[in-house]
C-alpha cells in the first residue's frame, strides 16, 4: 500500500492511498550510488560539496543517472555479470517505497536524526553512506542525504521526474517513505542522487499518473502572500504553520523572495515577524543585504542596514558590481552601482568595514 494516511505530518493530496501489486522480482541497491562508484563509471565527479568518495553523488539531474544506469548495464553484461535480458535502471515510486518502508506503514523507520542526514544534523552537505540506522530490510540513506530519482513522472503538464526521501537540505516532514517530490529532469538537482536497481528487461509498470490523482487543494503559502503583497494572508499562513516564516524545505528563503521580486515592505513585515536577518540563500550562499545589494535594491539596502544587517561585504560587492564582475546576469546594470556605492557612503557603510 503506497502513500501515507492524512493525518500523517506532512501528508500531501499526491501522497493518497493506493495498492501496487509487483509482477516480477527486483533488486535494490544497498545504498545510494556513490561519488566514487559515479566517478569510476563516468570519469567525472559532479558534486558542488566538498568530494567525499563515499558520500552519494549529487548535483545530477534524470538524464545523467538514467546514462549511468545504461552505462553499468552495458558493462556488467559484457562481464557477464547481469544477464543479457536483465538491466540495471532507475526505480519506479512504487519500489522505491516498498523496499523504503520494508514491511511497515511508519513514516519512517525510526527517529529522524537515527535514520536520516537532515537540516538538523547535516550542516548542509551529504554525508558518508551507512552511518545511520538502515531498515529492517538492511537498506542504508533511504531517508535524507540526498533526494533519490524516480522512474515517475511527478507532474506531466509541467514536466518533472519525481524524487524520494527527502536530502540534507530538508526538515524532519519530508524526510518520509511517502513523501513526493518532482525536479525538472534537466535539472542538475544539487540535492539530487539516485540508487541502481536490477530487473528483468522492461519488467516495470509506472505509478499512476499525477492526473490519476484528484485535483490538490493547495495551501496557499507565504510566497503566495509575498507574491500579492498580502499581509492579511501571510499572518494566516504562519499563524497555521510557524516555520512558514523560513519555509525552511522551499528554495529561495522567503526573504530572498522579496528581493528578488522587490516587495520591501514584505521584507520587512517577515522581518517584524521573525525572520532571519542573516539567513544565507541556500543555492548561493548570499545573507540578504549581500543579494539586496547585488539586486541593487535600494529601499531593501535602507531597510536592512538600519535594522543591523552584517554590511561587511557590501560595498566591496558594489564595487565589485561597478567594475563589471556580475554583467553576465542580464538583470544588472553595471552604471546601476553607483548609485548603490553612493548610498551605502550615505548610510557609512566603506569598504574597510
Amino acid at each position: 500500500m503506497m502513500g501515507s494516511p492524512e493525518s500523517e505530518d506532512g501528508h500531501r493530496v499526491w501522497e493518497q492511498h493506493r495498492r501496487v501489486t509487483f509482477v516480477n522480482d527486483f533488486y535494490l541497491g544497498k545504498s545510494p550510488v556513490t561519488q566514487d562508484q559515479y566517478a569510476a563509471v563516468t570519469g567525472t565527479n559532479p558534486t558542488d560539496h566538498e568530494e567525499i568518495g563515499d558520500a552519494p553523488v549529487d548535483s545530477v539531474n534524470w538524464d545523467q543517472a538514467n546514462e549511468y544506469c545504461l552505462k553499468v548495464t552495458k558493462l556488467d553484461r559484457e562481464a557477464g555479470v547481469l544477464p543479457d535480458d536483465w538491466e540495471y535502471r532507475l526505480p519506479t515510486e512504487a519500489e522505491w517505497e516498498y523496499a523504503c518502508r520494508a514491511g511497515s506503514s511508519e513514516p519512517r523507520h525510526g527517529g529522524p536524526r537515527d535514520v536520516a542526514w537532515y537540516s538538523d544534523n547535516a550542516d548542509g552537505k551529504p554525508h558518508a553512506v551507512g552511518q545511520k540506522t538502515p531498515n529492517a530490510w538492511g537498506f542504508d540513506d533511504m531517508l535524507g542525504n540526498v533526494w533519490e530519482w524516480c522512474q515517475d513522472w511527478f507532474y506531466t503538464a509541467n514536466p518533472s521526474r519525481s524524487v524520494r526521501g527527502g536530502s540534507y537540505f530538508n526538515s524532519a516532514r519530508f524526510c518520509r517513505s511517502a513523501q513526493r517530490w518532482g525536479w525538472n529532469p534537466k535539472h542538475r538537482g544539487r540535492y539530487c542522487g539516485f540508487r541502481l536497481l536490477a530487473a528483468a528487461t522492461g519488467s516495470f509498470d509506472l505509478s499512476p499518473p499525477i492526473d490519476g490523482f484528484r485535483t490538490q487543494d493547495r495551501p496557499p503559502s507565504i510566497y503566495d502572500a509575498i507574491d500579492k503583497a498580502d499581509f492579511d494572508l501571510a499572518l494566516r499562513v504562519i499563524t497555521d504553520n510557524p516555520v512558514a516564516i523560513e519555509s525552511v524545505d522551499a528554495i529561495p528563503p522567503p526573504l530572498h523572495h522579496c528581493i528578488y521580486s522587490d516587495k520591501p515592505e514584505m521584507l520587512e513585515w517577515l522581518l517584524d515577524h521573525g525572520a532571519d536577518i542573516e539567513r544565507r540563500e541556500q543555492d548561493y550562499g548570499s545573507t540578504p543585504l549581500n543579494t539586496a545589494v547585488v539586486m541593487r535594491r535600494k529601499k531593501i539596502i535602507r531597510t536592512l542596514v538600519g535594522r543591523g544587517a552584517d554590511a561587511s561585504l557590501a560595498m566591496n560587492l558594489a564595487q565589485r558590481g561597478l567594475a563589471g564582475d556580475f554583467e553576465d546576469d542580464p538583470r544588472l546594470d553595471r552604471e546601476g552601482y553607483r548609485a548603490i556605492v553612493a548610498l551605502l557612503r550615505e548610510l557609512d557603510i566603506d569598504s574597510r568595514q
